[in-house]
């Protein structure tokens, strides 16, 4: 470890200091961005991915500063590093606590941190890539730091349309205890309201009933629903059961009859022998059915006081890099001798600056939403400077008209459905035809950084948008050449469904020129009624999806071009499928809250990866030059025969994990992970500790170990411990500045000889958040 630090680069580590540039991560495109969206009552905050991901578990439960998400990234693999991360925050919004989001963080959790305690809930979205907070409106007349509250006996949040909260462990009567207000220096004094009695939950139910009646009176049917909504999202009281009878009949009155026919069924759930349920049965068999409804001249929007502006939010961050290694080999002597043979090792394996930026640009109104997105990265390599690269991951422009009903983005951006795979350059639309039906476009060529093939795709897709209850259902058709080849002819579905409890995506889409099932995945999520949360994965896909470019290993030494060429595009295209592997996997796991302090999760894995079958490519002597297979001197061919690729089996894996908050000090967060790992070569076994613990406002002390050992089939045994310590410095909400060093030691034992390597690390850098 001294050796690591007499070679540390002290002045290249104060250069990187004085740097103002984005945020470096290994991990860089996992985020897409964050919108935000104000509801009468509440906001929904959505944390969108460039890659499909499955939600796992929160904690939390529902209410704090900051909130750990558990998931996984479906569409490739996670490489574990937690050395470098990746920053996303919100646009600011009034009426919303602002949201920071940091990736990786702990046990490969995604932190999401508001400006100021609230009460929220958090479910997947139903798009497959998507995370959805609900927080509660700031209320002005409260005071900073104080939000509506969020009942946690009442459902969850009222747009979309609703339906029940799962209770927690507090009884239905009590009243929801406040959240706790944590210091903010930039919002000056901090107000701490105190919780509601029994009598004052009523009495506040009373008042607002009767406003909300007075609203109705009045033809104001949006204030009588901001109004009853503030009732529902309180304790059970005397006016729940009228309110929720009302609110239906003011959501048909606003002209909102898919809401109205929501709120009234949940009325018949909830009090199916209430004093209006004759009255609510007779509203809602008269409401007219979907396909009556005539398209409707949209409502015109209210106008917003003032002028629009543009609003700029991101971060801009930097952070250097340097490693060191020592391996060392001992192999045991000949027989008769007694001297062992060791080899050593020392060098530095990483001195790097990585560098990124991510800025964004709004500007919002009642009619419309613009946006502008720039997201890249650079790394610099001072040990190889050939391998320094850099990378722009998303540029583009995205403007949103609601009073038009149609949308459209423009640039380098994330696939967003209608069968697109690959981060691509060009444009995509949609346009709504009525509020039930999108017709969509999009047209692009994939971004494959220092790829020498230019992949040009079209494609469309037409969707019955979601409703709550209700699922939703994409299909597509899309096309892709490879320098103008056919490369990818591909139809699909996309199947989305959320009811307040349960949340599921499913996904198929076959390729025709292939005629095989290129990727097959459902996910789903139930909350119980108790709290606990169930998931579920099935992900069946082609590794890597099918491609002429899966051929290549068919024909060594050959271009694709002079594949094509030999043998055909369609042979070509029949070899590439047979090399492609076919990839599954299924997870399912829950999670129970013990108390308030502690939650626990169990989680089940089984991956597979498939085999390959044989390829004979015969191409003539002429193209290939020197043939490195079989020579047909008959026909004047060379005949490559690739075998066949073993598959993996199957791999399963088992995980314990326990997450305690308020860990023996206030604020400090513990993770307990336990697994167990069963491979058809392998057993191992994996443990990692990790514990947070804020210092004050300004400091926080990250400690992490992580120890994992294997046992193979023929004897050999490895095992692998890596301790890491990390300190983070917070100025003024704007400047984060943190600094890890950690250690990382592995040993493998085989029959003939002991493998050892020592490596230690140290990185440091700062983030600056634009806003």
């Amino acid at each position: 470890m001294h050796a690591l630090f007499d070679t540390f680069p002290i002045r290249q580590c104060l250069a990187a200091l004085c740097l103002w540039v984005g945020v470096a991560s290994a991990h860089a495109g996992v985020f897409d961005r964050i919108d935000v969206t104000p509801r009468d009552s509440d906001a929904e905050i959505v944390i969108r991915f460039s890659n499909r991901v499955a939600y796992l578990r929160h904690v939390p439960q529902s209410n704090g500063k900051q909130v750990r998400v558990f998931f996984q990234i479906l569409d490739r693999p996670q490489t574990g590093s937690t050395l470098t991360r990746e920053t996303v925050r919100s646009p600011k919004t009034d009426g919303v606590p602002d949201v920071t989001v940091l990736y990786p963080e702990l046990s490969d959790a995604m932190l999401v941190t508001f400006s100021r305690s609230t009460d929220y809930f958090v479910r997947p979205g139903d798009d497959g890539r998507s995370i959805i907070f609900t927080v509660p409106l700031i209320l002005a007349d409260q005071g900073p730091g104080a939000s509506a509250p969020v009942s946690p006996t009442a459902r969850p949040p009222r747009e979309p349309p609703p339906t029940e909260r799962p209770p927690t462990a507090r009884p239905p009567t009590e009243a929801p205890a406040p959240a706790p207000v944590e210091p903010d220096a930039t919002s000056g004094p901090q107000v701490q309201v105190p919780p509601m009695s029994p009598d004052e939950v009523e009495e506040t139910a009373r008042a607002l009933i009767y406003g909300a009646r007075l609203a109705l009176n009045a033809d104001k049917p949006a204030l009588a629903i901001s109004r009853l909504n503030r009732i529902l999202a309180l304790p059970r009281n005397k006016q729940t059961e009228p309110a929720q009878a009302l609110i239906g009949e003011a959501r048909e009155r606003n002209g909102e009859t898919d809401k109205a026919r929501a709120e009234y069924t949940l009325y018949l759930k909830l009090f199916p022998d209430g004093p209006s349920a004759v009255r609510v049965a007779e509203r809602l068999a008269g409401l007219p059915a979907k396909e009556d409804l005539a398209p409707r001249a949209r409502r015109a929007l209210p106008k917003e006081a003032g002028p629009a502006e543009w609003t700029y939010y991101g971060s801009l961050s930097t952070y250097f890099y340097v490693g060191k290694s020592q391996i060392e080999t001992l192999v045991p002597p000949p027989p008769g001798q007694l001297t062992f043979n060791r080899d050593t090792l020392s060098m530095i394996d990483q001195r790097s600056l990585i560098t990124s930026i991510d800025l964004n640009a709004r500007r919002r109104d009642a009619f419309s939403d613009t946006r502008v997105v720039v997201r890249g990265t650079d790394n610099h390599n001072y040990l190889r400077p050939t391998r320094s690269y850099d990378r722009l991951y998303s540029a583009y422009v995205d403007h949103n008209d609601r009073n038009l009903g149609y949308y459209v983005r423009a640039g380098r951006q994330n696939p967003n459905g209608m069968g697109v795979l690959e981060r691509f350059d060009g444009l995509q639309a949609g346009y709504n035809l009525n509020p039930s039906w999108r017709v969509n476009g999009v047209y692009g060529s994939a971004v494959e950084f220092y790829s020498p093939f230019d992949k040009t795709f079209y494609g469309a897709s037409v969707d019955l948008l979601p409703q709550l209850g209700r699922p939703g259902v994409s299909a597509y058709a899309i096309e892709q050449t490879l320098d103008s080849y056919l490369n990818r002819r591909a139809i699909g579905t996309e199947l989305r469904y959320f009811d307040g409890r349960a949340t599921a995506y499913g996904m198929l889409d076959y390729d025709l020129a292939y005629h095989g099932v290129n990727i097959g995945l459902l996910q789903a999520n139930y909350l119980d009624e108790v709290g606990n949360n169930y998931f579920f994965t099935l992900d069946h896909r082609r590794a890597p999806s099918y491609g002429l470019t899966n051929a290549l290993p068919g024909g060594m030494g050959l271009t694709l071009n002079d594949m094509i060429a030999a043998q055909g595009v369609d042979e070509v295209r029949f070899q590439a499928a047979r090399l492609t592997a076919t990839s599954d996997m299924v997870a399912f796991g829950l999670t129970r809250r013990i108390t308030d302090a502690w939650q626990l999760g169990i989680d089940y894995r089984m991956s597979e990866i498939s085999s390959t079958a044989p390829v004979n490519a015969v191409i003539p002597l002429s193209i290939i030059g020197t043939c490195l297979g079989t020579v047909d001197t008959v026909n004047d061919n060379c005949i490559l025969s690739t075998a066949a690729m073993q598959g993996s089996g199957k791999n399963h894996a088992v995980t314990f994990q326990a997450i305690g908050n308020d860990l023996w000090l206030r604020g400090a967060v513990g993770v307990s992970n336990l697994s167990f790992i069963f491979a058809p070569s392998f057993r191992g076994e994996a443990l990692s500790l990790s514990y947070v613990l804020p210092m004050g406002t300004q400091w926080r002390l990250d400690a992490i170990l992580r120890y994992y050992r294997q046992h193979d089939n023929s004897g050999g045994e490895q095992w692998r411990l890596s301790p890491s310590l990390k300190l983070a410095w917070q100025w003024r909400d704007r400047l984060y500045v943190e600094g890890e060093i950690g250690q990382e030691v592995w040993q493998a034992d085989f029959a003939d000889r002991q493998d050892r390597t020592d490596r230690a690390y140290l990185y440091s850098g700062l983030r600056w958040d634009v806003r």
